[in-house]
């Protein structure tokens, strides 16, 4: 479970649709299952970076790939929670500087982990609940070293499109476990301080 936890709040510290209007405009707006499906697809399709670092062509593949799963998920409404009762004492623009660096997490860091713990792993979709413009898709995924692993993704509608707000591994929520992990740092030390080691992983 903690091999998980590192992976998974990776994809936080761990997943939104600006970058995908224009390509799926003129067809059927995508449910939940199939929303999620694309973002796998997309995240798997994520180069790992080696020892000799990647090619202009890999580095480029990435790029869109990582702008098309930060299309999917909706990080401006991740960041608000994972900052709770400290969201509305920051100003604009460092509400937006720090939806900026959880952005660069996003594509620097979560999605290559991601893309590295899910490599060749079969996904399955078990079962999908729509609720108005709430939806879950629980899946599963067997992790040689993990075992079974399930993943469910919680999404919001709005303006016709679906969402990802909400990651649960094994029915712990991702985004209420970092916001935990945010109001400790900020509690204890300040909020100037959560920002200087956002930084510090991105120089990793």
């Amino acid at each position: 479970m903690g091999n998980r936890w590192s992976v998974l709040c990776y994809v936080f510290t761990l997943v939104l649709l600006w970058s995908t209007r224009g390509a799926h405009a003129a067809t059927e707006p995508e449910g939940p299952t199939q929303l999620i499906q694309r973002l796998m697809q997309t995240i798997n399709s994520i180069k790992p970076m080696n020892n000799g670092g990647l090619s202009a062509t890999d580095q480029a593949t990435n790029s869109a790939a990582a702008q098309e799963a930060n299309a999917i998920l909706d990080i401006p409404a991740v960041g608000q929670r994972t900052l709770g009762k400290h969201w509305q004492a920051r100003t604009p623009t460092e509400q937006q500087e720090f939806i900026a660096l959880l952005e660069q997490l996003f594509t620097k860091v979560a999605y290559p982990k991601s893309a590295e713990f899910f490599h060749g792993l079969e996904i399955t979709v078990a079962k999908e609940n729509i609720a108005g413009p709430r939806a879950t898709v629980k899946t599963t995924v067997r992790h040689p070293k993990e075992g079974l692993v399930s993943v469910d993704y919680r999404l919001v509608q709005a303006n016709g499109m679906w969402r990802v707000q909400d990651i649960l591994l094994d029915d712990v929520s991702l985004a209420a476990n970092l916001q935990s992990q945010f109001n400790k740092i900020i509690t204890e030390h300040s909020y100037a301080e959560l920002l200087r080691r956002m930084r510090d992983k991105l120089k990793e």
